[in-house]
């Protein structure tokens, strides 16, 4: 015999931090594509506001980590954009640590 399974009704909000977390994850993601397509326009030679512009892509996206973590700390809400928000800025922060290995390397 299966059990029924139980249903809330309930409308869960999502959890406040969660909205920090996905705008800071786009932002850093924006910041990321404006280098990267600044640094590949010359070629490689680009200028240190470029490197500035992808350095701030780099810490936003650790502050979104941050943010997203600290939103799973709140009870009974929605978290899809905290996981959305933290894949974003996971998959950032590690595209940004291997290019800074690889320059360091070269």
């Amino acid at each position: 015999m299966q059990q029924q399974k139980k249903v809330s009704y309930i409308r869960k909000p999502f959890a406040r931090r969660s909205f920090m977390a996905l705008g800071l994850a786009v932002a850093a993601l924006i910041l990321a594509v404006i280098g990267v397509a600044s640094s590949v326009m010359t070629a490689g030679n680009a200028e240190l506001n470029v490197a500035a512009v992808c350095f701030c892509s780099f810490l936003i996206a650790i502050v979104s980590l941050i943010y997203g973590a600290l939103s799973f700390l709140e009870k009974e809400k929605k978290y899809i954009l905290s996981k959305i928000g933290m894949a974003v800025s996971g998959l950032l922060v590690i595209v940004w640590a291997v290019l800074i290995i690889i320059g360091f390397g070269g």
